[in-house]
């Protein structure tokens, strides 16, 4: 294989992995992106370490979590005192009460709007 075709190949791949990292951060009811203002507060308070949208990594997934059908004080108070029994297959989270209860709840609205995409 020549040089110019192993360069060209090396660019489609990258522009896909680029594609499919965008992809992670579509939502299931018509939003394209995590608004503005909850990605600062996901990013101020370390949430994106643990938990991505559609993704399990250490921490359930925001759209996991919002299929528990939690009510926001309960999203508020699992932050602070999270119990490992609720979440079977994670590691226990560490309690946050750093962050301002205030944010939480912004937080809250925001998860607990989240649907799953229909799957096709």
């Amino acid at each position: 294989m020549n040089s110019s075709r192993l360069l060209m190949r090396l660019r489609l791949t990258r522009a896909g992995l680029i594609v499919g990292l965008m992809s992670c951060m579509t939502l299931g009811f018509g939003q394209t992106e995590i608004p503005k203002a909850i990605n600062e507060l996901l990013t101020k308070h370390t949430c994106y370490t643990c938990h991505k949208l559609d993704l399990k990594l250490i921490g359930p997934s925001w759209t996991a979590i919002s299929a528990k059908g939690l009510k926001k004080a309960e999203f508020v108070q699992s932050v602070y005192t999270p119990d490992a029994n609720k979440w079977p297959g994670y590691p226990p989270m560490m309690p946050m009460p750093q962050v301002p209860k205030k944010d939480l709840e912004k937080i809250a609205d925001w998860v607990l709007k989240i649907k799953p995409v229909a799957s096709k």
